[in-house]
Formats: C-alpha cells, structure tokens, sequence
C-alpha cells in the first residue's frame, strides 16, 4: 500500500483501479481549508459565534487520531478552481477476511470480487482535492493486498485465525488451514505456530514457522 500523489493522476484515470480513501480525512481537509482562509467562515446556527483558528486546528488535529477508510475506484477529473479527483465508493465486494487458502491470494479467481459503482449516487461519490494528493496527511492509497483490505477496511476481521493472529500447526484446524497454505511441511506438528497468512502476507507466514519453532527456543530471533 502506497499514498496517492498528484503524479499518479493519469494513470488513475486510465486504469480507474480500486483505491482506499480515508473519508474522515477528507472532511478535515475541508474544514482546514476553509478555517485557514477565515475562521469566521464557519460559524453557529445565528451566526454570532465563531471558534478562533488555533482552537479550530487543535479540533481537527484530535480528530486525525480517527479514520474511516473506504474503498473507492476513481471516476473522473473535475475541473474548477481547485480541480478535483471524483471517486465513487465500493458497494460490495467478497471480504479478503473469507479467504481459505492460498489460491485466494497467489492467484485470484477470473471474477472481480467487488461490484464496481456503474451508477454511482450523490451520496457515494467523494472528491478528492488535487491540491491535497500533495500534503503530509495523505488520503488517498493505491497498491492495496489482501492484508490491507482486512486490517483497515475490514476491521482485522479474518476466518482463518478467528482473530487470534497466530495457528498452531497440529491443534485443532492447524493441520487443515497449514496444508490450505501450502505449508505440508508442518501439518500436524505442535512445535510450530504458524502466524496467520491472511494477516501478514505468504511470505513472512513461512519466516515465521522456524521463529516460533519450539525447537528454536532461546535462540536469536526467536519469538514466544
């Protein structure tokens, strides 16, 4: 996963791929634009009260301790004072956090997993400044896998682990779910714990085998 910058743009619009937006980010980007331009452009319901533009900036910066990431596929270039990329958000898609095996994510089937917005509503479409593609609070990510899907959009929600982060290879489904990735080596031995493939990636899945190996006990590198 990789912050989108305005260097990606053309490419962007051509292949339109799927993207993560962090939605709340984007709303504090334009409350921040329009209070550094004036604070009183943002007033009570009379009109009466304003905040000054510290409090305001120490408002938005508590909120950039929250995110509400989306997925999104970019749409179009709007072009206006400031020009901005038009996304729409991701109705549906088959949860990473389902995947059962290895086939899932070393070759995925034909089938799109998500329901692309061919109709996008008024109520899903996000734009996205060019002008904040640049800043230091990125909103915008392409380069999505698996494990980001489900540790940030998906809630760390996964079926294999059942949360736990970690499967001992010869306990209970260990023997199935190790043989589903691809790990025959170790089905059915209890001295390996094997992190979980969904939650960070094949590869550091396989480092992990002999890290947690019961046989590698005080050596370095090795975890408890």
């Amino acid at each position: 996963m990789r912050p989108i910058d305005n260097s990606d743009l053309n490419e962007l619009l051509q292949r339109k791929p799927i993207l993560m937006l962090d939605a709340i980010g984007l709303t504090i980007n334009f409350i921040e634009t329009l209070v550094r331009r004036s604070p009183s452009l943002i007033t009570t319901n009379n009109g009466k009260k304003t905040l000054p533009l510290e409090l305001w900036l120490e408002i938005l910066e508590w909120t950039r301790l929250w995110r509400w990431p989306l997925l999104v596929q970019p749409q179009s270039l709007e072009e206006g004072s400031i020009d901005a990329l038009v996304c729409a958000s991701i109705p549906k898609w088959t949860r990473c956090g389902y995947l059962a095996d290895d086939r899932g994510i070393k070759g995925p089937k034909p089938q799109r997993p998500f329901l692309l917005p061919h109709a996008p509503t008024e109520a899903s479409i996000f734009k996205v400044p060019i002008t904040a593609l640049g800043q230091e609070s990125k909103l915008l990510y392409g380069g999505l896998t698996v494990s980001d899907i489900m540790a940030r959009v998906e809630d760390g929600k996964r079926f294999v682990c059942e949360g736990n982060g970690s499967i001992c290879a010869g306990c209970g489904g260990g023997h199935e779910i190790t043989k589903n990735f691809s790990f025959d080596w170790v089905c059915g031995d209890c001295s390996y714990q094997l992190l979980c493939p969904l939650c960070i990636g094949l590869g550091y899945a396989e480092k992990s085998l002999w890290v947690t190996d019961d046989r590698y006990e005080g050596e370095e590198g090795y975890l408890t």
